[in-house]
């Protein structure tokens, strides 16, 4: 059944759509919060969080808005949030030099998300194209590749280099 279905008969009041709905994307959900904040249980725990406010939002759902891209977006704002209840995440404004103390103030969700913005510009093209399609559209590099007309090995590459890119910028600005 298309989420586009799902989502109108869970306004219409059928839970065991929502239910479809959370397997459909819990293990995107699940994955990008693990590799994000490290841990598998609080994995978890943010998963069930992104799907409590999924279910709270849905009522009033846009039909032409991807519901993949917003449970993307809140899976990454909640990861933010531990890490800074953990005092991970760090002020973009107080640049940390080596060997000194990190600043007592947090970064915020839009920071964040700017910053994960701009990481994105900074990769070519194609490795934008593959990294999202991957990881914001859930598609295998199997897909990606034919969608892009390149072989699969090229979209390996091109989301490898993509993953260590941004794992680098985000890195360099203390955010990992």
């Amino acid at each position: 059944m298309a989420e586009s279905e799902l989502i109108e008969r869970f306004k219409r009041g059928d839970r065991s759509a929502f239910d479809a709905l959370v397997e459909l994307h819990r293990a995107r959900v699940e994955g990008l919060a693990r590799r994000f904040l490290g841990d598998a249980h609080e994995a978890l725990d943010v998963a069930q969080d992104v799907f409590v406010a999924a279910f709270r939002t849905l009522p009033t759902w846009r039909p032409d808005a991807q519901l993949f891209t917003w449970l993307y977006r809140t899976t990454l704002n909640l990861c933010a949030k531990r890490l800074r209840s953990r005092g991970r995440v760090l002020s973009m404004a107080d640049p940390v030099a080596e060997g000194t103390a990190a600043p007592a103030e947090p970064l915020d969700r839009g920071d964040l998300a700017q910053a994960i913005d701009e990481a994105l510009e900074a990769l070519s093209e194609k490795q934008r194209e593959v990294f999202l399609g991957c990881h914001e559209r859930g598609l295998t590099l199997d897909e990606v590749a034919a969608r892009l007309s390149i072989a699969p090995g090229t979209a390996r590459s091109h989301l490898h280099r993509a993953l260590v890119t941004l794992r680098d910028r985000l890195k360099s600005r203390r955010l990992l």
